[in-house]
């Protein structure tokens, strides 16, 4: 036989859940969905550039813009990019001191982690980054190699690769610009090259060179929408364009717009 102690304990449990319940009534409402139909327009913050995500061209505006796109037709409102010079330095969604003012939608580099999620909501994945290795054709080892290095404005570890380069006796040369890492490429004074994986993917797409996955450790990282906490209304409505899209196959035509290139693990 149980307890009185132990009966009264189940009592308090089953009150303190009414009770809960009871308070979640009173919440207000998510409105989130409703208040931008009303107001005919999503706004997106995104990064003034960070290709292929957002480029800048209106022929092709980047992936994640052409995503919200899709959203703001299906949803029937017009889109309004707010381009944030702060987004895209490293991939703390904290330090872009962006605001629901400023946007509904946060889209172009945020990554859909544990940290990520204290802060933002954030759609399913899509893709992922991280350091990768654009290299020619028939390019072997890395051991001893030449590499040029294109940091970009990701905010990926540098101290890991730096360590994981030193170890294999490779010698980097740091370029300013993708137009560098290209020539250096294609005139040889570059064996292969290092940067952000989206980059070396479209890249390798353009010129016909093969992209690989530098070691998982040094960092991957799955990109997605955010949204701010709270929004559930608004995030099932994006969650739903996205499932649509790649049930349609739309979202595999959005990737096949911007050449990025298969990516493999590196075998050397």
């Amino acid at each position: 036989m149980r307890s009185s102690g132990s009966a009264r304990g189940d009592l308090l449990l089953l009150g303190g859940i009414v009770l809960v319940l009871v308070l979640a009534t009173f919440l207000p409402p998510d409105t989130s969905l409703a208040e931008m139909k009303r107001g005919g327009v999503v706004r997106a913050c995104v990064p003034v550039s960070y290709p292929p995500l957002v480029t800048g061209d209106p022929s092709r505006p980047g992936i994640e813009v052409e995503l919200l796109q899709a959203v703001a037709e299906e949803i029937g409102v017009r889109l309004s990019l707010n381009r944030i010079t702060a987004m895209g330095r490293d991939f703390n969604p904290r330090n872009w001191r962006i605001t629901r003012a400023q946007c509904q939608i946060i889209a172009g580099g945020v990554v859909a982690s544990p940290s990520t999620r204290t802060y933002l909501e954030t759609t399913s994945s899509y893709l992922s980054t991280g350091w990768a290795l654009l290299a020619p054709v028939g390019f072997e080892t890395l051991e001893g190699a030449t590499v040029g290095f294109y940091s970009g404005t990701s905010g990926l570890d540098r101290i890991a690769l730096s360590r994981y380069l030193r170890e294999r006796g490779v010698r980097p040369v740091t370029v300013s610009t993708v137009g560098e890492l290209v020539s250096g490429l294609r005139d040889g004074s570059f064996d292969a090259a290092v940067s952000e994986a989206l980059l070396v993917r479209q890249l390798a797409g353009d010129y016909g060179w093969t992209a690989h996955w530098l070691p998982e450790e040094l960092g991957r990282y799955p990109l997605a929408l955010g949204l701010w906490k709270g929004d559930l209304t608004l995030k099932r409505a994006v969650e739903s364009v996205l499932a649509t899209m790649r049930t349609s196959g739309e979202l595999a035509a959005v990737l096949r717009r911007y050449e990025l290139a298969p990516i493999a693990a590196l075998s050397h």
